[in-house]
C-alpha cells in the first residue's frame, strides 16, 4: 500500500526518494500522511499549503478508488485514507497465502548465521542466558521468513579452567557421596545440581574413581549438563544446525592454524612472554586480548579467533552473534577480525542483551538451592510455561533491563499480555469451529464497518513488520504488534456478532475472523510462541 501511494505522489512530479510518507496510528488523521508538498512549494517558489491543495488535487484527479478520502492538513501535509475495497483485497491474499502471509524475498539467494545462548557448560542455563534465547531464535525466524538460508549455531566452550573447576567440584560430591570427608574446593561450583551428577556419576561409573579418573567424571558430568541445557532450550522451542565445540577446534587443529596465520600475517605480538592479538600493532588494552598464555597455551579468545574464522569463511551474508551486556569488550576484537579474514564488518552483527531480574509478588529472588548463585531457566519455564517466558523476554528491548515477576507472568487473565494475544486467537478458532462449513468469499464488499477496516488495516500490517524487523533486528516489535492486533480483534469479536449474522455478512465476516486467526498464528510462530486451539 505504501508502494502504492509512493508512485501515486510520484506521478505528479515529486521524486520518488524525497517523498516522505508516515504511517498513522491515529486512523482519525487519515491511514497515511505526507510531507512531499513542502517539496513542491520550495520548487514552485508558493505557500506549502497551496502546494499541498495542488498536489492533493492532482491525486484526486487519478483516484481509480485507491483512496477513499484526501484531505489537506496544518500548513501543507496531505492526509490519505485508503478505500475498503484495498483492505479488503489484502484480506483475500491473507486468506490465499495462509502460513506464507508476510514472507518476502529480500534474503532469497542469501544465507544467515545466528549464534545464540551459548552459555557457560558448567551448569544448568539460568534465567540470564535464557533471555538470548528467544530474541536468536525469533531473529532466526525473521530471516527464514524473508527468505534467507538460516544457520543455527551454539558454541560450547568446553574446555580451560572452568572445566578443571567443574571436575574438582564433581569429585569432591563423589567422595561425599561415598561416605568421606573431602575439603570443598576453592571456588568450587555451589548449588546441588553438582551433587546430582555426583549421584548419577556413582551410578553410571562405579565407587572406585581415583582423582586420576577425574577426566572420566568431567566427561559424565559435560554430558548430563548437556542433555540438561538442550532439553530446556528444546522446551523454548529451539534447536541447533550446528553446535561447535572449543575442544574440537582445538584438537581438529582449527585454533592453531587460526593462530599461524595471525602469527605469520603481523597480527599478533609478544609481549611478557605471551601471544597477544594486536590488529593495528597496537595492544588492546584488556587482558583478554591475550591468544597465547606464557606458558604456550591458547587462550578462550584463541579458539573463538577459529570459531569465528570459520564463520566468516563460510560463505555466509550475514553473521549475528548474540551475547549477554558482560561480552561488551569482546567486540572490538571480533569486529577487528572481520577485514583480516575478509568478511564486511557491515555484515557482522554482536547484539547484547540485558540482565533480567526475576520476583515473586515484588520480592527479588536472587537464588535457587539447585544452581546455588541464580535462578534457572527450567525453575522459571516449569512455573510459569515456554510461552509466557518466551513473550515475557520478547516484550523489552534487548538493551533494557528486564523484571520478570513470576507471580504476574503466569496470571491467566486478560491483564497478562500472552494470555491477552492467545485468547484472541482461541477465541477466533471457536468462532470458526462453531460456524462449521460456510461459503467462501471471494467479495469482500460487506465489511465496510469501522471495526472490519480497522482489523482489516491492522492485519494487513504484518508483512511491514517483518520487514522492518529485518533491518534493525528489534524483536519487541512482535510483541506489540501481536498485543495491538489482540486488542482490535477483541473489539472486532464484541461489535460483530458472527454467528448471527444472515449472509452474505455472515461468510464475509467469518473470512476476516480466518484471515485474522491467520496472521495472528503468523505473529506467534514468529516469535516461537504456540497457538493453543482452547485455553
Amino acid at each position: 500500500m505504501k508502494e502504492e501511494i509512493l508512485a501515486r505522489i510520484s506521478e505528479c512530479g515529486v521524486p520518488r526518494d524525497k517523498i516522505g510518507l508516515e504511517f498513522q496510528e491515529n486512523e482519525s488523521l487519515g491511514h497515511y500522511s505526507t510531507s512531499a508538498a513542502f517539496l513542491v512549494a520550495r520548487q514552485k517558489n508558493i505557500s506549502s499549503k497551496a502546494a499541498a491543495e495542488e498536489l492533493a488535487a492532482l491525486i484526486e484527479k487519478n483516484n481509480d478508488g485507491f483512496f477513499s478520502r484526501i484531505e489537506v492538513a496544518g500548513a501543507g501535509f496531505i492526509n490519505f485514507w485508503i478505500s475498503p475495497a484495498v483492505f479488503q483485497k489484502e484480506t483475500l491474499t491473507i486468506l490465499n497465502k495462509g502460513e506464507a502471509y508476510g514472507k518476502n524475498d529480500a534474503g532469497k539467494g542469501r544465507k544467515a548465521r545466528v549464534e545464540y545462548v551459548s552459555a557457560n557448560p558448567t551448569g544448568p542455563i539460568h534465567i540470564g542466558n535464557a533471555r538470548g534465547g528467544p530474541y536468536g531464535e525469533s531473529l532466526a525466524r525473521t530471516f527464514l521468513m524473508s527468505g534467507y538460508e538460516v544457520t543455527r549455531e551454539y558454541y560450547n566452550n568446553d574446555i580451560g579452567g572452568q572445566i578443571e573447576k567443574l571436575g574438582a567440584t564433581l569429585f569432591y560430591w563423589y567422595k561425599k557421596e561415598l561416605g568421606g570427608d573431602p575439603i570443598f574446593p576453592e571456588n568450587g561450583y555451589q548449588g546441588e545440581f553438582p551433587r546430582e551428577i555426583a549421584v548419577s556419576a556413582v551410578a553410571a561409573l562405579g565407587r572406585d574413581l581415583k582423582e586420576s579418573d577425574v577426566d572420566n567424571l568431567i566427561n559424565f558430568g559435560l554430558e548430563e549438563i548437556y542433555k540438561e541445557n538442550f532439553d530446556v532450550l528444546e522446551r523454548l522451542g529451539i534447536k541447533y544446525d550446528i553446535i561447535r565445540e572449543e575442544s574440537e577446534l582445538i584438537s581438529s587443529g582449527a585454533t592453531e592454524r587460526a593462530i599461524e596465520e595471525l602469527r605469520s600475517r603481523g597480527f599478533l605480538k609478544e609481549y611478557e612472554g605471551a601471544l597477544w592479538f594486536a590488529p593495528k600493532d597496537e595492544f588492546l588494552e584488556d587482558r583478554e586480548a591475550v591468544v597465547v598464555k606464557s606458558d604456550g597455551t591458547p587462550t578462550y579468545f584463541a579458539s573463538d579467533i577459529a570459531y569465528h574464522r570459520e564463520k566468516f569463511k563460510s560463505g555466509s551474508n550475514k553473521i549475528i552473534d548474540i551475547f549477554g551486556s558482560n561480552h561488551f569488550g569482546h567486540i572490538p576484537k571480533l569486529r577487528a577480525l572481520t577485514n583480516i579474514f575478509g568478511f564486511s564488518p557491515d555484515d557482522f552483527y554482536v547484539l547484547l542483551y540485558q540482565s533480567v531480574r526475576v520476583k515473586r509478588g515484588g520480592e527479588v529472588l536472587k537464588m535457587s538451592k539447585r544452581a546455588g548463585t541464580y535462578i534457572t531457566a527450567r525453575e522459571v519455564i516449569d512455573e510459569v510455561g515456554p510461552d509466557a517466558m518466551i513473550f515475557s523476554f520478547l516484550s523489552s528491548a534487548s538493551t533494557t533491563h528486564i523484571d520478570f515477576d513470576l507471580e504476574e507472568v503466569k496470571k491467566r487473565n486478560m491483564k497478562n499480555p500472552v494470555y491477552y494475544v492467545q485468547y484472541a486467537y482461541v477465541r477466533a478458532r471457536n468462532v470458526i469451529r462453531k460456524l462449521g462449513e460456510y461459503d467462501s468469499v471471494s467479495d469482500l464488499s460487506v465489511l465496510a464497518s469501522d471495526t472490519d477496516i480497522l482489523l482489516m488495516r491492522k492485519m494487513a500490517e504484518f508483512p511491514d513488520i517483518i520487514a522492518e524487523t529485518l533491518k534493525d533486528f528489534c524483536v519487541h516489535r512482535y510483541t506489540r504488534y501481536a498485543y495491538e492486533l489482540a486488542r482490535v480483534f477483541h473489539n472486532f469479536y464484541e461489535k460483530e456478532r458472527v454467528l448471527n449474522e444472515d449472509e452474505p455478512a455472515k461468510s464475509a465476516r467469518a473470512a476476516l475472523v480466518e484471515a485474522f486467526a491467520g496472521v495472528m498464528q503468523n505473529t506467534l510462530s514468529v516469535m516461537g510462541i504456540s497457538s493453543p486451539e482452547e485455553m
